[in-house]
């Protein structure tokens, strides 16, 4: 690009060098500012080879987890996020709302440490390697809370003695590789007082406090596994932690430069789990009590660093800026206010580190930006841009706009222009951000696009034909706003409600989180099958801090909505991603969607992202009454996967809704041809295995045990996606041929078992398939390594027959 003037049409941007020299120079040092949560699971230094005692560590960590823990830390947390949002709004203090909140979950504190002690008092004085076959899990079974407790509290309960029945059943079976010299009383002991720790950050987490010295769980199993000794933390190494993570966070690269969708800040259930799984795993594998003591010491000490409420911080500087963009006066330089409202961004972004220590890049967009919208929060030309807004939808969306939140509309708009586009410029690689000229471009373009997706269209007919892509779409003419304007609500709503028609094909290619928009429909809708659907579509995009139950809540709050089965976190199952696919299949407006990053989950979205709610008329979500008496939205279908490297098996869990259970229920009562079943479920297994294995999903629906990997999560999938596509798609072919296979056998020979199981009462069927020595598993667990290798992996999958796998089947949602 040719240094001078860059064309725009909403202004004549010449280069910000020469005035930016003015102001600063460029900052070399970077602050001691970090996340905890930045993916470092795949250290340098790490051993090739493990002694049988690390391995047998870092395995018990993986197996550990437990996608029903996640669950059951995700509901607290969106029950957390309610109750102090309640309070906030009814006394316009963060403070009251804390305290009703701590108050609030000493109970749970308590009846957690009370479950732990139970366990202690059974089993502590017990032989590790004396206990008896399925003792563990009659126990955590028949476990139930001294004192009543809500709903979410009781499923947390029961999911964290799961879990420890979990731990010690795996320290069981390595009895020969971990001795558990001390017992199990003392072990269980120290346990107790990891939970108020985990509780702790559960409560942080919900309310958007963001500790930024507390070193990932990753970091931790690195160091046990490089012989590293953990200490508890102190001011030397606090200060060593935040810059490592903040070296981290600078050199990742985001998989997709200049998008509006990034990955947030804070931390969500997994990583919690997973770094509780390896505290847990410390306290089973000490040598001595003194091990322990240290593990627990740490623990407590990380829990005590200081944790700034980070989406709070940036609402409040959001309204702050908001109306001093308002209150500006004309021909008034709006640079100070957009400088003072940049470092309230960048802790709200998880790659705002990347900016944070670049000074240069901060001054530059704060005057970039300030000259941009300089025009446009003129109080000359800031009525027409409000009253834009006001016709593209504020009214449609609310009854209670006042003349102020007219008036505010404008710059509200403004604001999430200048936010969403330091959002992108955060997104940018290094070597745009390095470069002087490339950022100039680069930023323009951010912004361009920011205002396409924010602003009413503003400018002249002849500027859209000459610039479409300055417009995200003509047909759909609705702005997006940030509501309430005076309540704190961390997304955006498009202010026109969508009236659609959706047949079963385009259904069936439109993909939601768990499968196609078309299971949904029928799994938990009750469409039936084939049938065209008349829907409504409600559109949102998020922002920093938001959750798709937080969503769920608002919208069901703002309609005044009562009886809704299930939860929040189950409300937010009539949600699904806009990307530009379903965008333009369903709205015929593929640049109204955003694309969904392979991160993404229902528990972990993107800042940024867009979601669709689908609604039909006459229809609401079907439920199913738990054992404890209380409605719960039916789950939908999906597939796990677990890649036990270390005992050289695959086991897949196929979990089909009630919907499909009872339709393939029906056709094995008939005794339907063996083949054309086995058809059906090929059609199920292939659209759900291929992405997962290739680390297009791997979010709660694989697990890889193998010294020296995460367990699950971010860097996992980043893991499999470095694999030859051939590698990936022949695994995923071996599997897939065993599970038809085996599949197809089931159903001719033990039909009868699968109908039982579908007769229960429970939600739902799970087959679980166990393949054994499946071909080159073992290599492609060493390839996912750092520094593997995988060359020939293809050929060493393919080789050999295709093992058998065992099926077992189990009424509702069983674990793998």
């Amino acid at each position: 690009m040719a240094q001078g003037n860059v064309a725009t049409p909403f202004l004549d941007m010449r280069s910000f060098v020469r005035e930016e020299s003015e102001v600063s120079e460029l900052e070399t040092a970077k602050p001691a500012l970090g996340s905890p949560f930045v993916s470092v699971y795949e250290l340098e230094g790490m051993p090739e080879f493990f002694s049988p005692e690390e391995e047998a560590y870092a395995t018990l960590a993986q197996e550990l987890y437990d996608q029903e823990f996640d669950e059951a830390l995700f509901e607290l947390m969106v029950a957390a996020r309610g109750l102090h949002e309640e309070h906030f709004v009814a006394n316009a203090q963060s403070v009251d709302g804390e305290r009703a909140l701590t108050q609030h979950f000493n109970q749970l504190i308590r009846e957690a440490e009370a479950a732990v002690g139970s366990f202690e008092r059974e089993f502590g004085a017990r032989d590790v390697g004396a206990l008896r076959e399925g003792e563990l899990e009659a126990f955590a079974e028949s476990y139930a809370p001294a004192t009543p407790v809500s709903p979410e509290f009781e499923e947390f309960l029961g999911k964290l003695v799961k879990k420890v029945a979990k731990g010690v059943k795996s320290v069981a079976k390595k009895a020969g590789k971990l001795a558990v010299k001390l017992g199990l009383g003392p072990i269980l002991n120290k346990i107790k007082a990891l939970v108020k720790p985990l509780l702790d950050k559960v409560l942080q987490t919900a309310i958007g406090r963001l500790p930024a010295a507390v070193r990932p769980a990753a970091q931790q199993l690195a160091d046990r596994l490089t012989g590293r000794k953990t200490q508890p933390a102190d001011a030397s190494s606090t200060a060593s932690t935040q810059a490592t993570a903040a070296d981290a966070a600078a050199d990742a690269a985001p998989e997709d430069a200049a998008t509006a969708v990034q990955e947030p800040a804070d931390a969500g259930a997994t990583e919690l789990q997973q770094e509780f799984d390896q505290q847990l795993a410390n306290l089973f594998v000490a040598a001595d009590e003194v091990d322990m003591e240290l593990e627990v010491a740490r623990v407590r000490n990380d829990a005590r660093v200081s944790a700034p409420p980070v989406f709070a911080d940036l609402d409040q500087a959001r309204e702050r800026f908001i109306d001093q963009l308002h209150e500006l006066r004309e021909g008034e330089d709006p640079g100070p206010v957009v400088q003072n409202f940049l470092p309230a961004v960048l802790p709200a972004l998880r790659l705002g580190v990347k900016l944070a220590g670049r000074a240069r890049v901060v001054n530059f967009l704060s005057g970039f930006l300030s000259k941009m919208i300089a025009k446009l929060v003129d109080p000359a030309t800031a009525p027409a841009l409000s009253k834009a807004i006001v016709d593209a939808g504020l009214k449609l969306l609310t009854l209670e706009v006042t003349a102020q939140d007219e008036a505010r509309a404008g710059v509200s708009a403004i604001a999430a222009t200048v936010e969403e586009t330091v959002r992108r410029v955060s997104n940018l690689p290094d070597y745009v951000l390095d470069n002087q000229e490339l950022l100039e471009g680069f930023a323009l373009e951010a912004f361009e696009q920011a205002a396409a997706a924010n602003l009413p269209p503003v400018l002249s007919e002849a500027v859209y034909r000459e610039r479409p892509d300055l417009l995200e779409s003509r047909g759909a003419r609705a702005a997006w706003v940030m509501l309430p304007l005076r309540r704190r609500k961390r997304y955006k709503k498009c202010g026109r409600t969508f009236k659609v028609r959706i047949s079963p094909y385009m259904a069936d290619e439109v993909e939601s989180f768990e499968g196609p928009l078309a299971d949904y429909l029928q799994d938990q809708l009750g469409v039936e099958d084939a049938t065209e659907v008349e829907a409504e579509l409600e559109l949102f995009e998020t922002l920093p801090g938001a959750t798709l139950a937080d969503i769920a809540r608002s919208e069901a709050e703002a309609a005044g909505a009562t009886g809704t089965p299930g939860t929040p976190a189950q409300g937010a199952a009539q949600l699904h991603p806009l990307t530009p696919k379903a965008a333009g299949l369903l709205l015929g407006e593929p640049r109204l969607g955003r694309h969904m990053p392979w991160r993404t989950h229902r528990r972990r979205i993107g800042v940024g992202q867009r979601f669709y709610r689908l609604s039909i008329p006459g229809r609401r979500m079907l439920t199913w009454p738990a054992p404890n008496g209380k409605a719960y939205v039916r789950r939908p279908g999906g597939l796990r996967v677990w890649l036990d490297v270390s005992k050289n098996e695959v086991r897949i869990s196929v979990f089909l809704s009630e919907v499909k259970a009872q339709r393939l229920a029906v056709r094995l009562r008939r005794a339907s041809h063996a083949g054309t079943i086995a058809a059906s479920f090929q059609k199920y297994i292939e659209r759900r295995l291929g992405p997962i294995v290739r680390g297009d999903r791997v979010n709660g629906q694989v697990q890889i045990i193998q010294a020296g990997l995460a367990a699950s999560g971010d860097t996992l999938g980043a893991a499999l996606r470095r694999l030859p596509a051939d590698a990936t798609a022949a695994f995923a072919a071996r599997i897939q041929e065993s599970l038809v296979s085996a599949f197809a056998e089931f159903a001719k020979s033990q039909a009868q078992r699968f109908i039982a199981a579908a007769e229960d009462t429970a939600d739902g069927v799970t087959l679980t398939f166990t393949i054994a020595q499946p071909p080159g598993l073992e290599q492609l667990g060493k390839a996912l390594l750092p520094n593997g290798q995988a060359s020939g992996l293809a050929d060493a999958i393919r080789a050999g027959a295709a093992p058998q796998a065992r099926v077992d089947v189990a009424p509702g949602y069983a674990r793998g």
